[in-house]
Protein backbone atom coordinates (compact mmCIF):
# COMPACT_ATOMS: atom_id res chain seq x y z
CA UNK A 1 0.00 0.00 0.00
CA UNK A 2 2.73 2.18 0.94
CA UNK A 3 4.64 1.14 -2.45
CA UNK A 4 1.48 2.33 -4.41
CA UNK A 5 0.97 5.73 -2.57
CA UNK A 6 4.76 6.52 -3.24
CA UNK A 7 4.80 5.47 -7.16
CA UNK A 8 1.26 7.78 -7.37
CA UNK A 9 2.82 10.88 -5.71
CA UNK A 10 5.77 10.82 -7.55
CA UNK A 11 6.27 13.71 -10.37
CA UNK A 12 8.50 13.23 -13.09
CA UNK A 13 10.60 16.09 -14.10
CA UNK A 14 12.42 16.58 -17.44
CA UNK A 15 15.94 17.52 -17.67
CA UNK A 16 15.19 20.58 -19.37
CA UNK A 17 12.67 21.34 -16.65
CA UNK A 18 15.77 22.14 -13.94
CA UNK A 19 18.26 24.47 -16.18
CA UNK A 20 17.79 27.73 -17.90
CA UNK A 21 16.95 27.62 -22.06
CA UNK A 22 17.27 30.80 -22.58
CA UNK A 23 21.04 31.37 -21.21
CA UNK A 24 23.14 34.28 -22.54
CA UNK A 25 25.18 31.98 -25.13
CA UNK A 26 21.61 31.96 -27.34
CA UNK A 27 20.61 35.58 -26.42
CA UNK A 28 20.02 37.42 -29.61
CA UNK A 29 19.94 40.75 -27.76
CA UNK A 30 23.60 40.39 -27.13
CA UNK A 31 25.83 41.21 -29.99
CA UNK A 32 29.05 38.77 -29.21
CA UNK A 33 29.76 36.48 -26.31
CA UNK A 34 32.72 36.37 -25.01
CA UNK A 35 33.13 34.58 -21.46
CA UNK A 36 31.78 37.81 -19.68
CA UNK A 37 28.73 39.90 -20.20
CA UNK A 38 28.59 43.35 -21.52
CA UNK A 39 25.97 45.70 -20.12
CA UNK A 40 22.67 46.26 -21.92
CA UNK A 41 22.19 49.43 -20.60
CA UNK A 42 21.60 51.70 -24.32
CA UNK A 43 22.33 55.00 -23.04
CA UNK A 44 25.88 54.11 -21.97
CA UNK A 45 26.23 52.22 -24.62
CA UNK A 46 25.81 55.06 -27.30
CA UNK A 47 27.05 58.24 -24.82
CA UNK A 48 29.65 56.40 -22.43
CA UNK A 49 32.24 56.21 -25.12
CA UNK A 50 35.81 56.00 -22.52
CA UNK A 51 33.74 57.10 -19.61
CA UNK A 52 31.53 54.59 -18.93
CA UNK A 53 29.87 54.64 -15.73
CA UNK A 54 31.37 57.89 -15.06
CA UNK A 55 28.22 59.56 -16.75
CA UNK A 56 25.88 58.79 -13.95
CA UNK A 57 28.60 60.32 -11.60
CA UNK A 58 27.92 63.62 -13.16
CA UNK A 59 24.05 63.14 -12.81
CA UNK A 60 24.67 64.03 -9.12
CA UNK A 61 26.42 67.14 -9.74
CA UNK A 62 23.11 68.49 -10.49
CA UNK A 63 22.04 69.74 -7.72
CA UNK A 64 18.35 68.73 -8.00
CA UNK A 65 18.85 65.69 -9.03
CA UNK A 66 21.51 65.07 -6.64
CA UNK A 67 18.81 66.37 -3.87
CA UNK A 68 15.90 63.90 -5.39
CA UNK A 69 18.35 60.71 -5.26
CA UNK A 70 19.57 61.50 -1.54
CA UNK A 71 16.35 62.32 -0.42
CA UNK A 72 14.54 58.56 -1.91
CA UNK A 73 17.93 57.04 0.08
CA UNK A 74 18.25 58.99 3.10
CA UNK A 75 14.40 58.02 3.55
CA UNK A 76 15.53 53.85 3.24
CA UNK A 77 18.29 54.56 5.63
CA UNK A 78 16.17 56.53 8.25
CA UNK A 79 14.27 53.42 8.77
CA UNK A 80 14.98 50.93 11.80
CA UNK A 81 16.60 47.62 10.69
CA UNK A 82 16.04 44.06 12.02
CA UNK A 83 16.74 41.16 12.57
CA UNK A 84 14.53 38.14 12.40
CA UNK A 85 14.75 34.24 12.51
CA UNK A 86 14.23 31.73 9.74
CA UNK A 87 11.76 29.57 12.81
CA UNK A 88 11.14 29.04 16.10
CA UNK A 89 13.67 26.55 16.28
CA UNK A 90 16.51 27.74 19.12
CA UNK A 91 19.08 27.30 16.71
CA UNK A 92 17.80 29.51 13.78
CA UNK A 93 17.15 32.07 16.77
CA UNK A 94 20.87 31.95 18.42
CA UNK A 95 21.87 32.49 14.00
CA UNK A 96 19.50 35.10 14.13
CA UNK A 97 21.22 36.56 17.17
CA UNK A 98 24.44 36.46 15.81
CA UNK A 99 23.79 37.97 12.79
CA UNK A 100 22.02 40.83 14.92
CA UNK A 101 24.93 41.34 17.24
CA UNK A 102 27.25 40.95 14.28
CA UNK A 103 25.96 44.15 11.83
CA UNK A 104 25.67 46.11 15.53
CA UNK A 105 29.35 46.43 15.28
CA UNK A 106 29.42 47.68 11.50
CA UNK A 107 28.36 50.72 10.13
CA UNK A 108 25.31 49.46 8.60
CA UNK A 109 23.82 52.13 7.36
CA UNK A 110 26.81 53.36 5.45
CA UNK A 111 26.99 49.71 4.21
CA UNK A 112 23.70 49.75 2.91
CA UNK A 113 24.37 53.39 1.66
CA UNK A 114 27.24 52.31 -0.74
CA UNK A 115 24.79 49.03 -2.10
CA UNK A 116 22.13 51.83 -3.03
CA UNK A 117 24.46 53.30 -5.64
CA UNK A 118 23.34 50.48 -7.49
CA UNK A 119 19.62 52.45 -7.60
CA UNK A 120 21.04 55.06 -9.76
CA UNK A 121 23.85 52.87 -11.76
CA UNK A 122 22.27 49.25 -12.18
CA UNK A 123 24.32 47.80 -9.53
CA UNK A 124 26.83 48.08 -6.59
CA UNK A 125 29.84 45.86 -5.42
CA UNK A 126 30.92 45.74 -1.71
CA UNK A 127 34.27 43.83 -0.35
CA UNK A 128 33.72 42.02 2.53
CA UNK A 129 37.37 42.21 5.12
CA UNK A 130 37.17 39.03 6.88
CA UNK A 131 38.46 38.19 10.79
CA UNK A 132 38.49 35.44 13.41
CA UNK A 133 36.66 36.36 16.66
CA UNK A 134 37.19 33.91 19.22
CA UNK A 135 35.32 30.97 17.42
CA UNK A 136 33.55 33.16 14.92
CA UNK A 137 34.28 34.35 11.87
CA UNK A 138 32.95 38.23 11.02
CA UNK A 139 32.97 41.12 8.65
CA UNK A 140 36.07 43.54 9.97
CA UNK A 141 34.75 45.94 7.13
CA UNK A 142 33.11 46.24 4.08
CA UNK A 143 34.26 48.78 1.85
CA UNK A 144 32.39 49.77 -1.16
CA UNK A 145 34.11 50.20 -5.03
CA UNK A 146 33.86 51.73 -8.03
CA UNK A 147 31.78 49.94 -10.64
CA UNK A 148 33.76 50.27 -13.40
CA UNK A 149 35.95 47.82 -12.07
CA UNK A 150 34.35 45.22 -12.29
CA UNK A 151 32.89 42.93 -15.42
CA UNK A 152 30.66 39.51 -15.18
CA UNK A 153 30.75 36.07 -16.33
CA UNK A 154 28.31 33.71 -17.75
CA UNK A 155 27.51 32.90 -13.84
CA UNK A 156 26.93 36.81 -13.20
CA UNK A 157 29.46 35.98 -10.62
CA UNK A 158 31.94 39.32 -10.82
CA UNK A 159 35.56 39.85 -12.23
CA UNK A 160 37.68 42.36 -11.13
CA UNK A 161 39.53 44.19 -13.85
CA UNK A 162 43.09 44.61 -13.44
CA UNK A 163 45.84 46.32 -15.89
CA UNK A 164 47.16 42.90 -17.23
CA UNK A 165 43.59 42.03 -17.86
CA UNK A 166 41.30 44.69 -18.73
CA UNK A 167 38.91 42.75 -21.16
CA UNK A 168 37.74 39.91 -18.94
CA UNK A 169 39.18 40.39 -15.39
CA UNK A 170 40.61 38.02 -13.17
CA UNK A 171 38.35 35.80 -11.08
CA UNK A 172 37.48 36.25 -7.51
CA UNK A 173 36.73 34.00 -4.59
CA UNK A 174 33.71 33.15 -2.99
CA UNK A 175 32.07 34.53 -0.01
CA UNK A 176 33.73 37.52 -0.32
CA UNK A 177 32.18 40.48 -2.83
CA UNK A 178 28.43 41.66 -2.20
CA UNK A 179 26.62 42.89 -5.60
CA UNK A 180 23.67 44.72 -5.50
CA UNK A 181 21.31 44.88 -8.26
CA UNK A 182 18.39 47.26 -9.40
CA UNK A 183 16.40 46.89 -12.60
CA UNK A 184 17.10 43.47 -13.47
CA UNK A 185 15.92 42.18 -17.15
CA UNK A 186 17.00 39.28 -19.18
CA UNK A 187 20.45 38.11 -19.38
CA UNK A 188 21.82 41.32 -17.67
CA UNK A 189 23.92 41.04 -14.61
CA UNK A 190 24.98 44.75 -14.63
CA UNK A 191 21.14 46.03 -14.13
CA UNK A 192 19.14 48.78 -15.40
CA UNK A 193 19.26 51.91 -13.12
CA UNK A 194 17.58 55.30 -13.37
CA UNK A 195 21.01 56.80 -14.49
CA UNK A 196 19.78 55.42 -17.77
CA UNK A 197 16.87 57.62 -18.15
CA UNK A 198 17.33 60.61 -15.63
CA UNK A 199 21.39 61.37 -18.16
CA UNK A 200 18.54 63.20 -20.86
CA UNK A 201 16.70 65.33 -18.55
CA UNK A 202 20.52 66.45 -17.04
CA UNK A 203 22.22 66.88 -20.06
CA UNK A 204 18.92 69.07 -21.82
CA UNK A 205 18.47 71.18 -18.18
CA UNK A 206 22.47 71.58 -18.61
CA UNK A 207 22.11 72.93 -21.95
CA UNK A 208 19.41 75.02 -21.78
CA UNK A 209 21.11 76.71 -18.89
CA UNK A 210 24.23 77.30 -21.38
CA UNK A 211 21.68 78.96 -23.74
CA UNK A 212 19.80 80.90 -20.70
CA UNK A 213 23.45 82.09 -20.09
CA UNK A 214 24.43 83.43 -23.63
CA UNK A 215 20.93 84.72 -23.49
CA UNK A 216 21.34 87.07 -20.50
CA UNK A 217 24.73 88.16 -22.04
CA UNK A 218 23.14 89.65 -24.87
CA UNK A 219 19.74 90.89 -23.83
CA UNK A 220 20.36 91.59 -19.65
CA UNK A 221 22.62 94.84 -20.83
CA UNK A 222 23.30 97.17 -23.47
CA UNK A 223 26.02 96.60 -26.13
CA UNK A 224 28.27 99.93 -26.64
CA UNK A 225 29.03 101.30 -29.88
CA UNK A 226 31.58 103.31 -30.70
CA UNK A 227 31.98 105.48 -33.86
CA UNK A 228 34.91 106.50 -35.17
CA UNK A 229 36.15 109.52 -37.92
CA UNK A 230 36.55 108.31 -41.32
CA UNK A 231 39.44 107.18 -41.87
CA UNK A 232 40.75 105.98 -38.69
CA UNK A 233 44.05 104.17 -38.35
CA UNK A 234 42.87 100.12 -38.03
CA UNK A 235 45.46 100.67 -34.63
CA UNK A 236 43.15 103.52 -33.09
CA UNK A 237 39.71 101.45 -34.01
CA UNK A 238 41.39 98.07 -32.29
CA UNK A 239 42.42 100.88 -29.40
CA UNK A 240 38.84 102.09 -29.10
CA UNK A 241 37.54 98.68 -29.01
CA UNK A 242 39.63 97.64 -26.27
CA UNK A 243 38.65 100.96 -24.08
CA UNK A 244 34.59 100.07 -24.77
CA UNK A 245 35.16 96.23 -24.00
CA UNK A 246 36.66 98.01 -20.19
CA UNK A 247 33.61 99.84 -20.21
CA UNK A 248 31.25 97.01 -19.55
CA UNK A 249 32.43 96.40 -16.28
CA UNK A 250 33.71 99.73 -15.54
CA UNK A 251 31.60 102.63 -13.76
CA UNK A 252 33.92 105.44 -16.74
CA UNK A 253 36.14 105.67 -19.30
CA UNK A 254 38.27 107.95 -21.53
CA UNK A 255 37.44 107.69 -25.23
CA UNK A 256 38.82 110.27 -27.75
CA UNK A 257 36.88 114.08 -28.28
CA UNK A 258 35.75 113.38 -31.24
CA UNK A 259 34.51 109.54 -30.40
CA UNK A 260 31.01 108.78 -30.36
CA UNK A 261 29.98 106.40 -28.30
CA UNK A 262 26.05 105.12 -28.06
CA UNK A 263 24.81 102.25 -25.99
CA UNK A 264 22.66 99.41 -28.12
CA UNK A 265 19.48 98.13 -26.46
CA UNK A 266 18.75 94.65 -27.40
CA UNK A 267 14.78 94.30 -27.78
CA UNK A 268 12.63 91.59 -28.89
CA UNK A 269 8.95 90.94 -28.93
CA UNK A 270 7.52 87.95 -26.56
CA UNK A 271 8.61 86.48 -23.51
CA UNK A 272 11.49 84.25 -23.71
CA UNK A 273 11.58 81.58 -19.85
CA UNK A 274 14.35 79.81 -19.85
CA UNK A 275 13.42 79.34 -16.00
CA UNK A 276 10.35 76.60 -17.29
CA UNK A 277 12.64 74.87 -19.61
CA UNK A 278 14.77 74.19 -16.67
CA UNK A 279 11.69 74.02 -14.05
CA UNK A 280 10.08 71.48 -16.68
CA UNK A 281 13.18 69.05 -16.32
CA UNK A 282 13.75 69.78 -12.66
CA UNK A 283 9.79 68.01 -12.57
CA UNK A 284 10.91 65.12 -14.59
CA UNK A 285 14.16 64.27 -12.59
CA UNK A 286 11.55 63.97 -9.71
CA UNK A 287 8.62 61.85 -11.29
CA UNK A 288 11.79 59.64 -12.47
CA UNK A 289 13.39 59.06 -9.04
CA UNK A 290 10.66 59.53 -6.69
CA UNK A 291 7.28 58.74 -8.74
CA UNK A 292 5.76 61.89 -7.65
CA UNK A 293 6.42 65.90 -7.10
CA UNK A 294 4.72 67.23 -4.34
CA UNK A 295 6.85 66.04 -1.59
CA UNK A 296 9.19 67.83 -3.25
CA UNK A 297 7.83 70.63 -4.54
CA UNK A 298 4.15 71.54 -3.47
CA UNK A 299 3.28 74.01 -6.59
CA UNK A 300 0.93 76.84 -6.50
CA UNK A 301 -1.95 74.40 -7.27
CA UNK A 302 -0.68 71.65 -4.39
CA UNK A 303 -2.99 70.82 -1.67
CA UNK A 304 -2.17 68.48 1.91
CA UNK A 305 -4.69 65.93 0.44
CA UNK A 306 -2.50 65.16 -2.87
CA UNK A 307 0.58 65.61 -0.97
CA UNK A 308 -0.32 62.82 1.36
CA UNK A 309 -0.76 60.54 -1.76
CA UNK A 310 2.33 61.68 -3.52
CA UNK A 311 4.04 60.62 -0.09
CA UNK A 312 2.92 57.20 -0.30
CA UNK A 313 3.88 56.46 -3.66
CA UNK A 314 7.26 57.79 -2.44
CA UNK A 315 7.10 55.35 0.31
CA UNK A 316 5.79 52.83 -2.03
CA UNK A 317 9.09 53.54 -3.95
CA UNK A 318 11.31 53.32 -1.13
CA UNK A 319 9.82 50.14 0.39
CA UNK A 320 11.03 48.40 -2.86
CA UNK A 321 14.14 49.41 -2.55
CA UNK A 322 14.27 48.26 0.72
CA UNK A 323 12.73 45.11 -0.30
CA UNK A 324 15.50 44.42 -2.96
CA UNK A 325 18.51 45.69 -0.42
CA UNK A 326 16.97 43.47 2.15
CA UNK A 327 17.44 40.16 -0.47
CA UNK A 328 20.72 40.93 -1.30
CA UNK A 329 21.95 40.81 2.37
CA UNK A 330 20.06 37.57 2.91
CA UNK A 331 21.08 35.57 0.02
CA UNK A 332 24.89 37.14 0.45
CA UNK A 333 26.06 38.34 3.77
CA UNK A 334 23.57 36.91 6.10
CA UNK A 335 24.14 33.41 4.22
CA UNK A 336 27.55 33.38 4.31
CA UNK A 337 27.69 34.44 8.25
CA UNK A 338 25.52 30.97 8.12
CA UNK A 339 27.81 29.19 6.30
CA UNK A 340 30.75 30.15 8.74
CA UNK A 341 29.29 30.16 11.96
CA UNK A 342 26.03 27.82 11.92
CA UNK A 343 26.65 26.00 9.40
CA UNK A 344 22.91 23.97 8.43
CA UNK A 345 20.71 26.85 10.50
CA UNK A 346 17.98 29.14 9.02
CA UNK A 347 19.40 32.18 7.46
CA UNK A 348 17.81 35.03 8.97
CA UNK A 349 15.73 38.06 7.18
CA UNK A 350 17.98 41.02 7.17
CA UNK A 351 15.06 44.19 6.64
CA UNK A 352 13.79 47.92 7.07
CA UNK A 353 11.09 48.36 8.78
CA UNK A 354 8.07 50.11 7.04
CA UNK A 355 6.02 52.45 8.68
CA UNK A 356 2.96 51.13 7.84
CA UNK A 357 3.93 47.76 9.14
CA UNK A 358 4.96 49.46 12.31
CA UNK A 359 1.02 51.16 12.21
CA UNK A 360 -0.43 47.82 11.46
CA UNK A 361 2.00 46.20 14.72
CA UNK A 362 0.96 48.91 17.16
CA UNK A 363 -2.86 48.38 15.78
CA UNK A 364 -2.70 44.78 16.50
CA UNK A 365 -0.87 45.21 19.85
CA UNK A 366 -3.97 47.97 21.20
CA UNK A 367 -6.50 45.44 19.82
CA UNK A 368 -5.00 41.99 21.52
CA UNK A 369 -4.59 44.42 24.34
CA UNK A 370 -8.06 45.71 24.84
CA UNK A 371 -9.68 41.93 23.92
CA UNK A 372 -7.18 41.21 27.14
CA UNK A 373 -8.94 43.73 29.32
CA UNK A 374 -12.42 42.87 28.11
CA UNK A 375 -11.52 38.99 28.91
CA UNK A 376 -9.74 39.63 32.21
CA UNK A 377 -12.94 41.79 33.38
CA UNK A 378 -15.44 39.28 32.34
CA UNK A 379 -13.52 36.93 33.98
CA UNK A 380 -13.43 38.59 37.17
CA UNK A 381 -17.25 38.83 36.89
CA UNK A 382 -17.50 35.04 36.17
CA UNK A 383 -15.22 34.35 39.50
CA UNK A 384 -17.40 36.71 41.74
CA UNK A 385 -20.36 34.36 41.39
CA UNK A 386 -18.53 31.71 41.41
CA UNK A 387 -16.89 33.07 44.92
CA UNK A 388 -20.77 32.70 45.98
CA UNK A 389 -20.66 28.95 45.37
CA UNK A 390 -19.32 26.47 48.31
CA UNK A 391 -19.11 23.75 46.37
CA UNK A 392 -16.07 23.26 44.41
CA UNK A 393 -17.51 20.99 41.84
CA UNK A 394 -20.82 23.55 40.93
CA UNK A 395 -18.20 26.70 41.26
CA UNK A 396 -16.34 24.64 38.26
CA UNK A 397 -19.02 23.66 36.33
CA UNK A 398 -20.45 27.60 36.50
CA UNK A 399 -16.70 28.94 35.67
CA UNK A 400 -15.94 26.25 32.80
CA UNK A 401 -19.86 26.97 31.68
CA UNK A 402 -18.83 30.72 30.78
CA UNK A 403 -16.86 29.78 28.10
CA UNK A 404 -14.50 32.37 29.09
CA UNK A 405 -12.10 29.53 30.20
CA UNK A 406 -11.91 27.12 27.28
CA UNK A 407 -8.40 28.39 26.25
CA UNK A 408 -6.84 27.26 29.91
CA UNK A 409 -5.50 24.06 31.04
CA UNK A 410 -7.47 21.78 33.31
CA UNK A 411 -4.50 22.79 36.07
CA UNK A 412 -5.40 26.30 35.72
CA UNK A 413 -8.98 25.62 36.02
CA UNK A 414 -8.25 24.09 39.17
CA UNK A 415 -6.47 26.59 40.33
CA UNK A 416 -9.13 29.46 39.51
CA UNK A 417 -11.55 27.57 41.16
CA UNK A 418 -9.58 27.65 44.18
CA UNK A 419 -8.49 30.82 43.46
CA UNK A 420 -12.20 32.41 43.26
CA UNK A 421 -12.75 33.23 46.72
CA UNK A 422 -10.38 36.15 46.72
CA UNK A 423 -12.84 37.89 43.87
CA UNK A 424 -16.35 37.92 46.37
CA UNK A 425 -17.05 41.36 47.30
CA UNK A 426 -16.04 42.45 50.72
CA UNK A 427 -16.02 45.79 52.41
CA UNK A 428 -14.31 47.42 49.12
CA UNK A 429 -16.09 46.68 45.92
CA UNK A 430 -14.29 43.80 44.74
CA UNK A 431 -10.58 43.27 43.86
CA UNK A 432 -8.90 43.41 40.01
CA UNK A 433 -5.81 40.68 38.98
CA UNK A 434 -3.74 42.20 40.16
CA UNK A 435 -4.80 42.64 43.98
CA UNK A 436 -5.62 38.78 43.32
CA UNK A 437 -2.31 38.10 42.79
CA UNK A 438 -0.85 39.85 45.18
CA UNK A 439 -3.04 38.14 47.80
CA UNK A 440 -3.51 34.34 46.39
CA UNK A 441 0.05 32.70 45.91
CA UNK A 442 -1.24 30.11 43.82
CA UNK A 443 -3.70 32.73 41.53
CA UNK A 444 -0.06 34.65 41.79
CA UNK A 445 1.57 32.20 39.72
CA UNK A 446 -1.21 31.67 37.04
CA UNK A 447 -2.00 34.95 36.55
CA UNK A 448 1.01 37.29 37.63
CA UNK A 449 2.79 38.52 34.66
CA UNK A 450 -0.70 38.97 32.79
CA UNK A 451 -1.78 41.18 35.74
CA UNK A 452 0.87 42.90 36.01
CA UNK A 453 0.54 44.05 32.29
CA UNK A 454 -3.36 45.33 33.30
Amino acid sequence: MTSETTTETRKNLSSDAKGLIADARNDITIPFFNETLQPADDTLIERGGGLGLKIYDQIERDTHAYAVLQKRKRLLLARDWDVDAASDKPRDIEAADFVRQTLQKLQFDDICEGLLDATLKGFAVSEIVWKRDGNRIIPERIVSHDQRRFVFGEDWQPRLLTWQNMSKGIELPQRKFIVHRFGVKGNNPYGLGLGSRLFWAVLFKREGVAFWLHYLDKFAGPTIVGKTPLGSLPAEQRKLLNTLTRMRTSAASVVPMDTDVSFLEAARSGSVSYGEWLAYWDKQITICINGETLTTDIGANGSRAASETHADILSLLVGSDGDLLSGTLKSQLAQWLIDYNYPGAGVPDIWRVKPEDEKQAAETRKSKADAASATDKALVAVLRTAGMIDDDEAAREMIVGSGIVDHLSETAIERLVEARFAFMEGGKRGRDLRQAAEENPMFAQLFGDRSKKN
